[in-house]
């Protein structure tokens, strides 16, 4: 009922879907949060377009995608609401903090428990530039031959901020950017999303290294499935505008932003208001399918 009352369009063959037509502002209801998260279960990249929530509608939005967690670098929160992170490109940012997002990654696989479902809800953009890169992990699983897949299933990949190969069209971390200083973790290599079942490459910007394998080829491997997952077959672009809700699943899809000048121009000014969020989204009908 709910898809009769909007407009949806694809934003590629296999990633993205366009929404237009809703107000959230007024329906932020069960019946098109269920839409939404289903919709974005499926196509992995959810815009929802004109939109004008306040911080703490916002925030209620960002709560029906599972748990917001509160950015680890605690100069970027909102002090309101400490779930917003503020994303912009003051030129007043340090060098070495600048453009840390441009490489391929999915959120927080940095961690113990990665970020689930991340949004951009877009308040300023530039006139050029400010575009992010989407690529469907889950799509470049299934065009893997199948002995290839056979080999991935089952190993564990060591993630670590900054230590994962770098592939064309990244940007190095710059070298006097602060440690993050947190613990490696360990995740599958071939992730399975806990609501749909759907498998994905999970190599993420942050896999180093792969339990029980040699080191140089551990790190081989990886290149090679980094590389893979960013084919342009499975790939979409976005430039995040004012009024945009940009969301995307951590669990099938990484994303890559790219440069940006720094400026408090008119016509140069970008700022986003970023959520993330962990677990299942409590709508969900079904967790962790077998």
């Amino acid at each position: 009922m709910v898809a009769l009352a909007c407009s949806v369009t694809p934003l590629a063959d296999v990633i993205g879907s366009v929404v237009t037509g809703l107000d959230l502002s007024r329906d932020m209801n069960e019946e098109v949060m269920r839409f939404l998260v289903a919709l974005l279960h499926e196509r992995g990249v959810v815009v929802v377009r004109d939109q004008h929530l306040s911080d703490a509608d916002y925030v209620k939005f960002g709560h029906f995608w599972g748990r917001p967690l509160e950015f680890f670098l605690a100069q970027h929160r909102d002090d309101a609401f400490p779930t917003i992170i503020r994303i912009n490109n003051d030129p007043a940012t340090p060098a070495s903090m600048r453009d840390g997002a441009v490489h391929w990654h999915s959120d927080s696989s940095y961690e113990e428990e990665p970020a689930a479902v991340t949004m951009l809800y877009g308040k300023e953009a530039p006139d050029e530039g400010g575009i992010t890169h989407f690529a469907s992990t889950a799509a470049a699983y299934e065009a893997l031959p199948q002995e290839m897949k056979a080999r991935l299933d089952g190993l564990i990949a060591v993630h670590e901020l900054g230590k994962a190969p770098w592939i064309e069209g990244e940007t190095l971390p710059d070298p006097n950017r602060p440690a993050s200083n947190m613990p490696r973790q360990r995740h599958p290599l071939i992730m399975k999303h806990p609501v749909t079942g759907r498998k994905g490459i999970f190599t993420s910007g942050t896999a180093c290294g792969i339990e029980g394998m040699d080191e140089d080829e551990a790190f081989a491997l990886i290149r090679m499935l980094r590389e893979h997952v960013v084919r342009s077959a499975f790939r979409a672009d976005y430039k995040v505008m004012p009024g945009d809700i940009v969301l995307w699943d951590n669990f099938s899809t990484v994303h890559c932003a790219s440069p940006i000048e720094y400026s408090n121009e008119d016509g140069k000014r970008r700022l986003l208001y970023r959520i993330s969020t962990k677990g299942v989204p409590h709508l969900c009908p079904v967790e962790n399918p077998a």
